[in-house]
């Protein structure tokens, strides 16, 4: 594993970033996908100062970060157990390769909220692209199978819609999730207005 220093993580959040898809979509290994020079893992973590890689290969970044081998591949909700015991912060960041162009100003905006989750609404929730309190991963992660169960066990949750995302990325480029290599070309025309779901 990577050595990570904790005094250089200025974040006020943990970061995992899941790189460990079979990108059956796109056809290759999404994360090592190269856009201008830099490949989309790259592209994610440069946003971060000390990121959580979980992985089934080994990456090499410009950054520094700590990779956490995970070879069941089991999928994403069971990767984020590898990285319990390294969190340090009340807030976890949790996305993916899908999100190259992702904006640390978004980033910043989604985390400084107080709910259990909060994500981003397009035309669904994004969960890959979400800030998580801690106590609620630590609380509730063994108990389902996905993120959508997760979701559905929060007390509160606050859905960021496009209108608000729009404030710091009037492209929408930085939710801009790439399933397939075509996806990178496409422009997301879609409005969503923020809202809170309380239990």
């Amino acid at each position: 594993m990577e050595k990570v220093r904790k005094l250089l993580c200025k974040d006020f959040y943990d970061t995992i970033i899941l790189a460990g898809g079979f990108s059956v979509r796109f056809g290759s290994d999404k994360c090592e996908y190269c856009i201008s020079g830099k490949s989309m893992l790259q592209r994610v973590a440069e946003n971060f100062d000390c990121p959580i890689i979980i992985s089934h290969v080994r990456r090499k970044l410009n950054n520094q970060f700590k990779l956490i081998i995970d070879e069941k591949r089991e999928g994403p909700i069971k990767a984020i157990r590898y990285a319990i015991p390294f969190l340090s912060k009340n807030k976890i960041f949790i996305t993916g390769c899908d999100f190259p162009f992702i904006k640390k100003e978004l980033i910043n905006i989604i985390c400084n909220k107080d709910y259990d989750i909060i994500l981003p609404l397009l035309d669904y929730p994004q969960p890959l692209l979400g800030c998580y309190k801690k106590s609620f991963i630590e609380a509730n992660y063994q108990k389902v199978n996905s993120f959508i169960e997760l979701i559905n066990l929060a007390n509160d949750i606050y859905f960021v819609g496009t209108e608000e995302i729009r404030l710091v990325d009037p492209t929408l480029n930085s939710v801009k999730n790439i399933n397939r290599i075509d996806d990178i070309l496409k422009k997301i025309n879609i409005f969503t207005k923020s809202k809170i779901i309380l239990k």
